[in-house]
């Protein structure tokens, strides 16, 4: 099962949804994104439960403990560049995902959303993986110049230009649909933020981007490696967005 892997320090719309989850059952956190000692307690007493590894981690076992079928993660990778073919595509399909795999091409981007489109249904998790910038992530021309020209790469300079695109992956969302991308410094500084709230304002959710370099492969294909910045629609908190999410049905521990 695809997963994504959290752990204390990260605050994250999915950690939100971890919250819920360990609240169906029988734990009362607070939802409010953040992983810190109480969350981390909680999954340890749930993995302890389950004969799991009670390190705090939700990662490849925890996670399907967990999570109902009705979460699914959709992956994106930019295999442009062939490092990224041969970590996080892997990666992800010994997981038991199937990656949408977009090369180096003239309209990468519209491509992606096409490929993203056909195959997303009440998507949990949209998790994009490729290289970046401040402001910039990369969708399907990941390797040497970025250029604009080349509707490969999503920025604050080509934005409005393919918003009427990106618009199009709206309907995927389930409840508690979010977006990551994993690209290095997507969300860092004043263009980083810019662009994830236009990209969250546009589609509706939460949109996290990383603030520093991202080498990926093994579990930081599943996880951020240092601190992020999630834009959320509507100038709310992440506290406010997890707490408006819907609760998860109780669940049986026998």
């Amino acid at each position: 099962m695809n997963y994504v892997q959290l752990r204390r320090g990260d605050c994250l719309p999915a950690v939100g949804v971890l919250q819920k989850l360990l609240n169906r059952t029988g734990f009362r956190l607070v939802p409010d994104g953040d992983f810190g000692p109480r969350t981390e307690s909680a999954v340890k007493e749930f993995q302890r439960l389950y004969r799991l590894k009670a390190d705090g981690i939700v990662g490849e076992k925890t996670w399907p403990k967990l999570a109902p079928k009705d979460l699914p993660i959709v992956d994106c990778i930019d295999v442009f560049d062939p490092s990224l073919y041969e970590m996080e595509d892997k990666d992800i399909t010994a997981a038991g995902g199937n990656p949408v795999v977009i090369g180096g091409m003239c309209g990468g981007v519209e491509q992606a959303v096409h490929e993203i489109v056909s195959v997303a249904r009440k998507t949990f998790l949209l998790r994009f993986h490729g290289h970046g910038a401040p402001g910039v992530a990369g969708l399907g021309f990941g390797q040497g110049e970025m250029g604009w020209g080349e509707h490969a790469n999503i920025g604050n300079q080509n934005f409005n230009e393919l918003a009427p695109v990106l618009t199009r992956l709206r309907p995927i969302f389930g409840p508690y649909g979010n977006i990551q991308f994993m690209h290095c410094s997507t969300g860092q500084g004043h263009n980083g933020h810019l662009l994830l709230h236009r990209i969250a304002g546009a589609l509706g959710v939460p949109v996290t981007g990383a603030l520093q370099t991202q080498y990926g492969g093994g579990q930081y294909t599943f996880q951020y490696e240092g601190p992020t910045f999630t834009a959320i629609p509507e100038g709310a908190s992440l506290a406010d967005w997890c707490h408006g999410i819907p609760d998860f049905p109780g669940l049986s521990l026998a």
